[in-house]
């Protein structure tokens, strides 16, 4: 335990001790039951409640705005000093500066202000908010309920022990101490934590009741900060915005809706976070589950910076207490949606990061860690996925061999194709049997052309998360004016480019008449498809197709098949057939 700590608990324990003497020497003795702190604390805590309501606690359904709320003082004199005495006390800002992150805290409520990234920057230019107090109340509150009253630290104006922090090399671990006192005179401690190279910060709460005899009932830590886009495409990022949460081996989200604005599950509770596409704020209780539950609570906001209407997610880790004291000890992690760094977490945290579905998600953490890995040779993202879109043809090149020679066989045999379905265009089922046998005496396969398709498949939609959720090709450039590879092409050049090369063998590929069709509508639709995927996936799609035109005419001006004699069929069997 280091000193600040001690110090706190030493400070806690002297205005518990001597608040009792310092109400009779200054205002008299209060009568029992009597809030002690004034008017002005209730206005803030009423007007609060107003503007932020609370989703509905575990033991009741009414919501926690609706609780009965703190009974008014008397209108006296002893109050009215009372009430001047808490005025005087400043508000002020402290100012914490580490290598991630500048944070500002706040005395009034003990709050976090502003959590701003160091060298992440949104798509205006401007660093990363992550505590953009969208609806201009607390970010980080903490509720405490009695019965049917709650005690809300936003309002209260705390005592800080610093007034600056700076965190680097020299001094790697810092701490701010603020102390307190709830409207019915329990008192409050709130204390941030600050380490060198993390993006979390360490929240404790001590909460006393100034009469062990009244117990606490439940608590709740909010998160009501909110997130906001920071993408140059809004609606990618909107649909990002989602609640995510530990129950068991099990990771719950709770997505914003009009329909059904809050939300309380309750069970054991590892963590709770908000998510946008690229970035989060997650509460974690130091001992695992010791959570009760999760409330979530969502408002609608336009911005004028923005085109849409913005959810404000807020959400809560609740706790039963049934005690005269509350501890609680917190991770708050607000940073970068990045696998690799809130893996080092452990706890599941890593599932906050969607890499895709169960059998997908090894995929996409094998080509996020490959992908990091070649970084270190190769600074260029846009080298490296063609690169990889090299080896993988490589990789492929004996399917996609065979397939090609599949395909030349399939051309030979045509004649004889066209003569069994003359033959028996009458009757379906020999038809096909006689086909089939055809191809197995050739060792032609009607399928062999979707092999490498259906084997790609895997790798294309890993790709895909990888480049939309992986924060390692968040604004990274390609050439030209491909200028983040994990957002559309702004100019459409690598879609229609696609386009051609996809036309290119579709035309060397098909020869059947009735299928030259498809040569023309295939590349359309594909361009139509991808035309709004991360540009990274899209330049993989088309080296692939390119590499697979060079491969198909090496292989015609390369390899020849033997001609398929056609098969005589004796007349005495034609005879047969007609009778």
């Amino acid at each position: 335990m280091d000193k600040r700590t001690i110090y706190g608990i030493v400070l806690i324990a002297a205005i518990l001790i001597l608040m009792p003497i310092w109400q009779k020497w200054v205002i008299g003795t209060v009568e029992q039951g009597q809030p002690q702190t004034g008017d002005s604390l209730a206005v803030v805590q009423q007007q609060q409640h107003e503007l932020t309501p609370h989703p509905d606690t575990i033991t009741t359904p009414p919501e926690l705005t609706t609780r009965e709320p703190l009974a008014e003082p008397a209108q006296n004199a002893d109050t009215a000093i009372t009430d001047s005495l808490i005025s005087k006390i400043p508000i002020e800002e402290i100012e914490i500066h580490t290598d991630k992150f500048d944070v500002v805290l706040t005395t009034l409520g003990g709050d976090i202000t502003s959590i701003r990234l160091a060298d992440i920057y949104d798509f205006r230019g401007q660093r990363v908010e992550l505590a953009p107090r969208l609806l201009e109340g607390p970010n980080c509150e903490f509720i405490i309920t009695m019965g049917q009253k709650s005690l809300s630290s936003a309002g209260v104006r705390f005592h800080a022990d610093r007034k600056s922090i700076a965190i680097d090399e020299n001094n790697p671990r810092d701490a701010v101490t603020m102390v307190g006192v709830l409207p019915d005179g329990s008192m409050i401690q709130r204390r941030y934590e600050f380490e060198f190279d993390s993006y979390h910060i360490r929240h404790k709460i001590f909460v006393a009741g100034n009469d062990s005899t009244l117990l606490f009932d439940e608590a709740i830590l909010w998160w009501k900060g909110g997130l906001v886009p920071t993408e140059k495409n809004i609606g990618w990022d909107i649909r990002e915005i989602v609640v995510r949460y530990r129950f068991g081996d099990d990771i719950e989200k709770v997505k914003p809706s009009s329909k059904k604005p809050s939300t309380a599950d309750d069970g054991s509770t590892d963590w709770a976070g908000l998510t946008s596409k690229y970035f989060t704020t997650i509460l974690i209780p130091d001992k695992p589950f010791a959570a009760s539950g999760v409330r979530t609570s969502v408002f609608w906001q336009r911005d004028t910076a923005f085109t849409k209407e913005i959810p404000v997610m807020q959400f809560g880790l609740y706790h039963r207490i049934r005690e005269s004291k509350f501890s609680g000890s917190y991770l708050i992690y607000a940073g970068p949606r990045d696998h690799f760094i809130i893996k080092k977490y452990g706890r599941m945290l890593d599932k906050i990061v969607d890499l895709g579905w169960s059998w997908l998600s090894p995929i996409s953490k094998l080509l996020l860690g490959m992908f990091r890995f070649m970084n270190k040779v190769i600074p260029n993202y846009g080298w490296m996925i063609i690169i990889f879109t090299i080896l993988m043809k490589v990789l492929l090149l004996p399917i996609a061999t065979k397939q090609l020679k599949s395909m030349k066989k399939m051309r030979t045999v045509q004649p004889q194709i066209r003569s069994l379905q003359e033959r028996y265009r009458e009757d379906p089922k020999k038809l096909q049997a006689e086909t089939m046998k055809l191809y197995k005496k050739h060792g032609v396969s009607p399928l062999s052309g979707c092999l490498p398709l259906l084997v790609q498949m895997p790798v294309f939609f890993a790709l895909y998360r990888a480049l939309s959720g992986g924060f390692q090709f968040r604004g990274q450039p390609f050439i030209f004016w491909i200028k983040d590879l994990s957002q559309q092409d702004p100019y459409f050049v690598l879609p229609i480019l696609m386009g051609i090369t996809m036309f290119v063998q579709q035309k060397i590929s098909i020869s059947d008449p009735k299928q030259k069709a498809m040569m023309y509508i295939m590349p359309v639709i594909f361009m139509f498809f991808f035309y709004k995927l991360p540009a990274g996936l899209v330049l993989y799609w088309t080296i692939f197709n390119i590499l697979s035109v060079m491969h198909m005419l090496w292989v015609e001006h390369t390899w020849t098949d033997l001609p398929i004699e056609p098969e005589i069929i004796p007349v005495k069997a034609e005879v047969e057939e007609k009778k």
